[in-house]
C-alpha cells in the first residue's frame, strides 16, 4: 500500500492505495515473503505464479533402459 503524505505544520496522510498485486504463500508464516532493497526503491517478493504442476517421480528407471 502507498499513502500520499503532505508535510507542513500539520501531518496529513491521504487514502491508502495498493502499489501492486501479489499472491503470497500463506502456509509459510515463519518469515516474511518479501524484502525491500537497501535504497528503498525495489521489492523482492517470493510469490506464487500460475498453477502448481504435478511432479512425476520414476523409480527403478534403470530397468527400463535394458528393454
Amino acid at each position: 500500500m502507498a499513502v500520499e503524505i503532505k508535510s507542513g505544520p500539520e501531518f496529513d496522510a491521504g487514502i491508502p492505495k495498493p502499489l501492486f498485486e501479489a499472491r503470497f504463500d500463506t502456509e509459510v508464516v515463519t518469515h516474511p515473503s518479501y524484502d525491500v532493497s537497501a535504497d528503498g526503491q525495489r521489492f523482492l517478493i517470493n510469490t506464487v505464479v500460475g498453477e502448481e504442476k504435478p511432479i512425476t517421480v520414476v523409480v527403478n528407471w534403470q530397468a527400463g533402459l535394458k528393454k
